[in-house]
């Protein structure tokens, strides 16, 4: 059976080499290379700063002239679009003297809003769809699960991005990751309760939710009417001592390995000793006739390129075009 599911790939993979990553024969060799391997969209991921460069549209267009100019290169490359860009307000933007914003806090929300406009704008340009954001922050830096009144403050303000930038043709997509709090099933069925479902979309990320204990497959039985955008990855691990929880979490856990010393948290779809059943979530999407973004992923990669090869020859075989 055909599915209207669009190959995609995150370029954050090659992030970690951010020293070499600056110059643009990178970037134009990473994106070759997804092509090659039989994706048509890239998923960008924002970032602050001269060694980011591919992090702001404000960056790409001091970096190539203009956005047009590294947008013209995508396709030149043989991809048809910038399909979506991972965003999270919480983290630190130099350009904005903003050290995060909380979409916990009411009052700032309208800057939250102010600062995802562009990078929206820059996806309608690039014949993209999705605007993926961090759903809640980390579960270590908040005092406890979210109340009912916290979960409601995020919602509103997640409306408020959802409306501005569906003025642009994107739709707000947002992510769970394995340390976010969210990442809990009464938790996330709150946050989408609050929102609303024509503004506001679900990124459901396979080995994420694994990690933190949240079967992808179920989750996508209870939200599939929610999930628009996809993430695809694979993981060996889940984090059944709570470490996700532990303060500092991203380097405690996800940077050194945690107290069980992993050295890789994520792998290409279909790894060997793989936790995640891809092949029930294929079937669930044929059957549900979802359409849209499958993104892989495959962070933490010790080489980049042949991580993209792995995944594209799953991709074929799990998702057939």
């Amino acid at each position: 059976m055909n599915t209207p599911v669009r190959l995609g790939y995150a370029i954050n993979q090659w992030k970690p080499n951010f020293d070499d990553f600056t110059r643009p024969e990178q970037h134009e060799r990473a994106l070759k290379i997804i092509s090659a391997c039989g994706f048509t969209g890239v998923e960008l991921r924002a970032g602050t700063g001269r060694w980011d460069p591919l992090g702001r549209p404000a960056s790409i267009a001091a970096t190539y002239g203009s956005t047009g100019a590294f947008i013209d290169l995508v396709r030149h490359t043989g991809l048809e679009a910038v399909s979506s860009w991972y965003v999270d307000p919480g983290e630190p933007v130099d350009e904005e003297l903003s050290r995060g914003r909380s979409i916990l806090d009411r009052g700032e929300h309208g800057a939250i809003t102010e600062s995802l406009l562009p990078f929206a704008e820059f996806l309608a340009e690039a014949g993209g769809s999705r605007l993926v954001a961090r759903a809640l922050p980390a579960a270590w830096s908040l005092d406890g699960p979210p109340s009912a009144t916290r979960i409601a403050d995020a919602a509103a303000g997640w409306n408020t991005v959802g409306a501005a930038v569906a003025q642009t043709g994107i739709r707000l997509s947002l992510h769970v990751d394995c340390l976010s709090a969210a990442a809990d099933d009464k938790t996330l069925a709150a946050l989408l309760a609050d929102t609303d479902p024509e503004l506001v979309g679900l990124t459901l990320d396979t080995a994420e939710l694994t990690i933190a204990q949240l079967d992808p497959v179920e989750v996508f039985d209870a939200h599939h009417q929610r999930v628009d955008h996809l993430h695809l990855k694979d993981t060996r691990h889940v984090d059944e001592t709570g470490e996700r929880l532990a303060p500092h979490a991203e380097a405690g856990m996800l940077s050194e390995g945690g107290a069980r010393g992993v050295e890789r948290w994520f792998y290409e779809c279909g790894t060997p000793g793989g936790l995640v059943d891809f092949p029930a979530l294929a079937e669930r999407l044929r059957t549900r006739a979802w359409s849209g973004w499958a993104v892989f992923e495959s962070e933490q990669t010790p080489n980049p390129a042949r991580s993209a090869m792995l995944n594209g020859w799953y991709a074929q075989r799990l998702l057939p075009r």
